[in-house]
């Protein structure tokens, strides 16, 4: 299925970045909750979500802008799993592509435009294995998911020059498809979004995607098919172009996928807890600079 950013009809907005933002309460209680303790930061980017160290509660991963060093927030502080020239990755995804039950990286080498996949041997990442030759750094926005219904990770990414969705298909032994084999699931339109997020707000086993709107800074909800997208729906009203590097992930400990984001003007970390429809006010968790 082929749909642009386009083809959708509002719906009743229920979330907006104006919300609560309260400090989060002790709910659920897994790793990423971690994040409100005071840790000192120098600004980070390129942050996902997942279940990294694979015991089945979700971390939080950010590269460090200052050193290029990648941590990971898990338990009761952060942790380095990765020493240096992380500034040189971008588009960082997070995702089971070897079948491990352990959340592995993928990402884009800047300088040769070649997608690496990092696999996770649990406080640390094994050696990178090569996934994609090149041409890579005509994409934007990956990130990964489970869009096929065969509960394996696959990658989604934006491609520069057309604004069309491609995904990925992976095949759970840290391959993924490409060239002919990817299946283009929007058709267009995509260059207008930023920050896209996959996650599941159905608790249906497909993933769905999240995404703001560049032209008007609202948020949108995608809602994964199997096979591709449904229309969109419109789930944050306006004032979403004030966050960065959006990302999804179980913050609760809840059957919905949570959305965390940092507010650029300040630094702070926001979590916005998901439900069926969408999302809940936003709370704070992290107070450091984000």
């Amino acid at each position: 299925m082929a749909l642009g950013v386009y083809a959708a009809t509002p719906a009743t907005v229920v979330s907006g970045v104006a919300a609560e933002a309260a400090t989060v309460s002790n709910i659920g209680n897994p790793d990423a909750m971690a994040v409100a303790a005071s840790v000192a930061t120098t600004g980070m980017a390129e942050v996902v979500v997942d279940d990294i160290d694979g015991d089945r509660t979700d971390d939080v991963v950010a590269v460090e802008r200052s050193t290029g060093k990648l941590w990971m927030y898990a338990g009761t502080g952060r942790v380095e799993i990765g020493t240096g020239g992380w500034n040189g990755i971008h588009d960082l995804a997070a995702g089971d592509f070897n079948g491990d039950t352990k959340a592995d990286l993928v990402g884009v080498e800047q300088a040769t435009g070649k997608l690496w996949l990092y696999p996770s041997v649990g406080k640390g990442m094994a050696s990178r294995v090569e996934i994609g030759t090149g041409g890579w750094n005509g994409m934007h926005d990956l990130v990964s998911g489970e869009f096929t219904g065969d509960g394996k990770a696959d990658v989604v990414g934006v491609e520069d020059s057309t604004g069309k969705l491609w995904l990925y298909p992976g095949n759970g032994a840290g391959v993924i498809g490409g060239g002919s084999t990817r299946v283009e699931i929007g058709s267009g339109g995509w260059n207008t979004m930023h920050d896209v997020v996959a996650l599941d707000l159905g608790v249906d086993g497909k993933s769905d995607l999240i995404a703001a709107e560049t032209s008007t800074g609202k948020l949108w909800l995608y809602k994964g098919t199997g096979t591709g997208l449904a229309s969109r729906v419109e789930i944050g009203s306006g004032a979403w172009n004030s966050m960065r590097d959006l990302a999804g992930g179980d913050f609760f400990g809840t059957e919905e996928d949570d959305l965390v984001g940092v507010e650029a003007a300040t630094g702070r970390l926001y979590v916005y807890a998901g439900k069926a429809t969408g999302l809940e006010p936003r709370k704070q968790i992290g107070t450091a600079d984000w």
